[in-house]
């Protein structure tokens, strides 16, 4: 039967992780919140990191997509002001211009090519402070809780591997 964790279950889990993304000692979190060392040094190492992760990747994707609509801003311009050269017939701007646009088109293609690539999660996630309050909203169906554990905990597993 696979443990519950005691953090993930605890009412202020979202606490421990910021305090633990901050780098915050283990025995001192587990002091401040009534927990063993080995139960924040063991949720730290097998809860913590998947979540981090994510986080890490969706913020990447966010900033590509952002660079992204930033990228197509700088080409409206570099074309507007072509456009403008050209017609008032200073055609050595111009073909300054063009270049600039060759070279935001190369970088756009750049970054299209790091969004594409960039991992996408398909498994919809449930942040430790669900978990919390579904494991809690269960504490009077002692095996329907368990249950319910050992679902999430086989998840964790799966995504671990």
């Amino acid at each position: 039967m696979t443990r519950v964790c005691t953090v993930c279950t605890h009412p202020r889990v979202a606490l421990m992780d910021d305090a633990l993304v901050k780098n915050g000692s283990y025995s001192g979190i587990a002091r401040q919140y009534h927990l063993s060392d080995d139960a924040v040094r063991r949720h730290a190492d097998l809860h913590l990191p998947a979540s981090i992760v994510k986080a890490r990747e969706v913020e990447e994707i966010t900033d590509a997509d952002r660079l992204k609509g930033e990228l197509e801003g700088v080409k409206e311009d570099v074309h507007r002001l072509k456009d403008l050269a050209e017609s008032e017939g200073d055609y050595r701007t111009a073909l300054t211009a063009c270049d600039k646009a060759l070279k935001a088109l190369e970088l756009q293609a750049k970054v299209l090519q790091l969004i594409q690539d960039a991992p996408r999660t398909e498994v919809v996630l449930i942040s430790p402070l669900v978990q919390t309050v579904i494991i809690g909203a269960l504490q009077h169906y002692p095996e329907a809780r368990q249950a319910v554990a050992d679902a999430l905990g086989e998840i964790e597993h799966l995504e671990a591997s």
